[in-house]
């Protein structure tokens, strides 16, 4: 009889453990906040460099070499989506080969600049996906940046975006395009407050790139694919 009730003890207690996990699993992710008072003007004034970042469909780990991102304000809209930031993107992969291009944006939220939507121009905007600034210190020189509220729960409990074109990427951009891991730490720390899965960073290597730095004259545009 103690044998009998035993065996039911160790199986009423894992059923309750599985059953604690399925509903861990299914527990919604905490909203993010983006980055206060927000400056949209300083955060598009210079070149951001990409330092780690989560796989998406557009940028596969294959390509994390020489990632930057510039933003501009647009003094006029475009037509007929009226965009008013334009975006230009560039990658490499290790041999060298250049992956991007100009993209735009705009701000979805009027009460949070930090809240931006991002397509390629000829896309009208109830197709373009989010791309929210979590964190931004001008001073330091690093900023936060997820695609959207992520939503998808890991296997070790965290939450993740998708990989995907829309609602997906988590980016740690730096000012410098030399590696700062205090820095780089200090962004990865904010992203853990939000309960982000960060497995799913991967370092970006800024060495040994052949394009221009900040406040040289630009590129000619890469091709997009």
């Amino acid at each position: 009889m103690l044998k009998k009730t035993f065996f039911c003890f160790v199986l009423l207690s894992s059923h309750a453990g599985f059953a604690a996990g399925g509903k861990n699993e299914d527990k919604p992710c905490p909203p993010v906040t983006t980055s206060p008072n927000f400056d949209l003007s300083g955060f598009t004034s210079k070149r951001w460099y990409a330092h780690q970042q989560a796989p998406t469909q557009y940028v596969p780990v294959e390509r994390n070499y020489c990632v930057y991102a510039e933003y501009e304000i647009l003094e006029k809209k475009t037509f007929p989506w009226r965009y008013e930031v334009s975006v230009n993107n560039h990658a490499e992969n290790k041999e060298g080969e250049q992956f991007g291009g100009p993209l735009c944006a705009f701000v979805d939220d009027p009460n949070d600049q930090a809240k931006l939507k991002v397509a390629p121009c000829f896309l009208p905007k109830n197709l373009a996906g989010p791309y929210w600034v979590l964190a931004y210190n001008e001073e330091k020189g690093y900023a936060l940046v997820s695609g959207g509220q992520p939503e998808v729960r890991t296997k070790n409990g965290l939450c993740t975006v998708g990989e995907g074109v829309n609602d997906s990427g988590l980016w740690i951009f730096l000012r410098s395009m030399e590696r700062d891991d205090a820095l780089i730490e200090e962004a990865r720390s904010i992203a853990k407050k939000f309960e982000i899965d960060l497995s799913i960073l991967n370092d970006v290597d800024q060495t040994n790139c052949k394009h221009l730095g900040e406040g040289q004259e630009k590129e000619p545009t890469a091709r997009i694919d």
